[in-house]
């Protein structure tokens, strides 16, 4: 079943990603995807009674996957770890504040907050390793 739950947050997750990148351009990446992914890993499984932290991770990886398989050699390499790294982080933070609070919409909007933060700063990091364009 947990495996079941990350396979349909991943797919349902690409296709929203899809869609609200057409809609929202890099605001899609900063705030549409965190939204969409923490919802998806992890309302089902609360409801569901499954390891919510065993989801994000299992997300992580199916997002690695991908990642080592469409990305560029190194930087997918790359994207692949920290995305495994990046979702269990994100599913310990639901976990953590759920475990505190027993409130699941405040354990996922945390989950959001972090996830938005580390999407700014790695589109800001991405952006700043590109070469500047002189302006003449």
């Amino acid at each position: 079943m947990i495996l079941l739950i990350s396979l349909a947050a991943l797919g349902l997750s690409y296709l929203a990603n899809k869609l609200l990148l057409k809609i929202l351009k890099e605001y899609a990446v900063i705030i549409g995807a965190p939204v969409t992914e923490e919802i998806l890993k992890t309302l089902p499984a609360y409801f569901l009674n499954r390891p919510v932290l065993h989801v994000h991770i299992l997300f992580g990886i199916g997002e690695a996957i991908y990642d080592f398989l469409t990305g560029a050699r190194n930087s997918g390499r790359w994207a692949a770890a920290v995305s495994i790294v990046s979702h269990s982080v994100f599913g310990g933070i639901t976990l953590f504040v759920l475990s505190i609070s027993d409130e699941v919409f405040l354990s996922i909007l945390c989950a959001i907050a972090a996830h938005c933060i580390w999407n700014l700063v790695i589109m800001r990091a991405g952006r700043k390793d590109k070469p500047q364009r002189q302006h003449q």
